[in-house]
């Protein structure tokens, strides 16, 4: 009865000042509350899986919540965009995403479960690397005009492998200027494709550099390349394919966090604040550039502008690859 009374005696501009106080909190304001989890589309131990621990790991530091990372890799990627899309926007579920998958998706695949564009939502970009040529140390080449002969004389006999999107377009703009016809062979992971480089199962394969060269520092497979426009500042003595005389290899995967669509602005904004701020750590551009990578800034809007224009670079790279989607 005192607390009623208490509040009747406010005056009526001060029960409206109460009452729009109330209505402005946003239910969010506690964010986190509980446990975050970061889905990638990348098996463990994966180069995509080494960046997105350190991000999960800086993520738990800025922002005091728990970071769980739950690896979905397969199908290029769609396993973890379709949990993405399928989750709960409550801000709780983030894909740590490569967006060539994302954009690479509905021109490979018929039948996909999800709309790129309309069931999932950009957060902000993080990264960028290159893809890098491999082969096995023992290969008689030495630079990518060795492997080109070396291929073409092989023939029908030479192979490849390749496991995502990114390894698709660095091979298919590739053998497209060089004019070769190789036979090829798909795997479900990049890591699977490198061992059998490594393994002397397949002559040549294209793998992200953050993983290409752990591989390499271990003796296991040579680099030949990398698919940027310029070298990476882990491997300056590595030439570009352009460098290389391959004008047209130019490959440059970009990365960046989404969210499941109808996530509150105000926790979409405050993940982008979060993810920017480890962005601009020192520390992280130094761990990128260890890694063959660079920071990669750029706003929710950026995101979704690049994401589309993509789309439109995939179909033409399924059309030079005469890919049937499936």
């Amino acid at each position: 009865m005192g607390r009623l009374r208490a509040v009747l005696q406010l005056g009526p501009v001060s029960l409206i000042l109460v009452g729009l106080a109330l209505a402005t909190t946003p239910a969010s304001a506690a964010y986190p509350e509980r446990p975050i989890r970061i889905i990638l589309g990348f098996p463990a131990g994966s180069g995509a899986d080494i960046m997105c621990r350190w991000f999960s790991q800086k993520l738990s530091e800025v922002s005091g919540a728990t970071v769980v990372i739950e690896n979905k890799p397969g199908a290029a990627g769609n396993i973890a965009s379709e949990a993405i899309a399928t989750a709960k926007p409550d801000g709780y579920s983030i894909l740590f995403g490569g967006a060539a998958g994302l954009a690479a998706s509905p021109a490979i695949y018929k039948n996909l479960r999800f709309d790129t564009l309309k069931d999932i939502e950009p957060v902000t970009a993080v990264a960028e690397l290159v893809f890098a040529l491999s082969v096995h140390p023992q290969l008689p080449v030495k630079s990518v005009a060795d492997l080109t002969a070396y291929l073409r004389n092989k023939g029908p006999k030479a192979t490849y492998g390749w496991a995502v999107t990114s390894a698709i377009a660095s091979t298919v703009l590739y053998l497209k200027e060089a004019n070769l016809d190789v036979t090829q062979v798909t795997y479900k992971a990049t890591g699977q494709a490198i061992s059998d480089v490594a393994a002397q199962q397949v002559d040549f394969a294209f793998g992200d550099v953050m993983y290409v060269l752990g591989q390499q520092h271990a003796g296991k497979v040579r680099i030949l390349a990398t698919t940027g426009t310029r070298r990476p500042s882990a491997a300056p003595d590595i030439p570009t394919m352009q460098e290389s005389g391959y004008q047209s290899v130019v490959v440059a995967p970009w990365w960046a966090v989404f969210v499941p669509s109808g996530v509150p602005r105000e926790i979409n904004d405050q993940l982008a604040v979060w993810f920017d701020k480890i962005t601009a750590m020192p520390e992280t551009k130094d761990f990128l550039k260890s890694q063959g990578g660079d920071p990669l800034f750029g706003d929710r809007e950026y995101v979704r502008k690049r994401l589309t224009s993509d789309m439109d670079y995939w179909r033409n790279i399924t059309k030079l690859a005469n890919l049937t989607p499936q």
